[in-house]
């Protein structure tokens, strides 16, 4: 199974990774690996089966090529389609029951730039996207963009996706950020509480589109901290794949 870890700069993608794949080995009695997609990462906290600095680096992009951190990654994601024929051949070469795929921190260059094609080096018939929404930026317009977010991704890579609720021991409002996730109406209340113009009115569109399409949705908690949530998100990996599970 591969899990691609999704989410906003600073959602937390890396530490769930490998906070994740060591519960997985300490806890269950299946082998997980840990494929590295980020060329900016400066130090990894897990050890990589696979990383994609080994062929090249946003700093050696950048010295090379003379761009700019921006245009770097942009370009790293180019690279990845143009050395496919060495690239996917070593990701095969990685075997497990779950193959963990940690993504660059900046999400969009990999979403709009490359994202579809990248992900078919992988298993996409057994791939599911965990996009993670922090829970230290919470605020209801903020929730509602990253909903919204979350049905691009799935609208864009074709794969099923699960929002995760991410640095839960950052929060204090957890119990509240986990009641406008499960009920799209509730957040959109919330909302029109709020004083503001055109952002307020986009918030409000953007809700009611997530409550069309998602209706209620369960919510996994998590923190790579305390390692709480890491049960009930490997749960919901079988559930989506699951004939009798309530996700697919």
């Amino acid at each position: 199974m591969d899990i691609l870890f999704l989410g906003p700069a600073g959602s937390g993608k890396t530490s769930l990774v490998k906070s994740f794949s060591e519960w997985i080995r300490e806890n269950r009695d299946e082998s997980v690996s840990c494929i590295n997609l980020d060329p900016g990462v400066d130090c990894l906290p897990y050890e990589a089966d696979f990383d994609i600095r080994k062929f090249f680096t946003i700093e050696s992009i950048m010295r090379e090529e003379k761009l700019g951190p921006n245009g770097a990654l942009v370009r790293a994601m180019e690279k990845m389609i143009e050395m496919e024929d060495r690239i996917k051949p070593e990701i095969e070469k990685v075997k497990a029951d779950f193959r963990l795929i940690d993504l660059p921190g900046q999400l969009e260059p990999f979403l709009f730039h490359s994202g579809e094609k990248i992900i078919n080096y992988f298993d996409v018939k057994r791939m599911l996207g965990i996009f993670l929404i922090p829970a230290e930026m919470f605020n209801p317009k903020g929730l509602a963009t990253a909903e919204l977010l979350s049905l691009i991704i799935r609208l864009k890579l074709e794969i099923p996706t699960v929002n995760v609720l991410s640095k839960i021991d950052l929060s204090k409002n957890t119990e509240e950020i986990e009641s406008f996730l499960k009920s799209p109406r509730r957040l959109r209340k919330a909302i029109k509480k709020i004083e503001g113009g055109m952002e307020k009115d986009l918030a409000i569109i953007a809700s009611r589109l997530v409550e069309k399409i998602m209706k209620e949705q369960r919510i996994i908690k998590t923190s790579a901290k305390t390692g709480e949530g890491m049960s009930n998100l490997y749960d919901v990996c079988y559930e989506v794949f699951c004939s009798c599970g309530d996700l697919r």
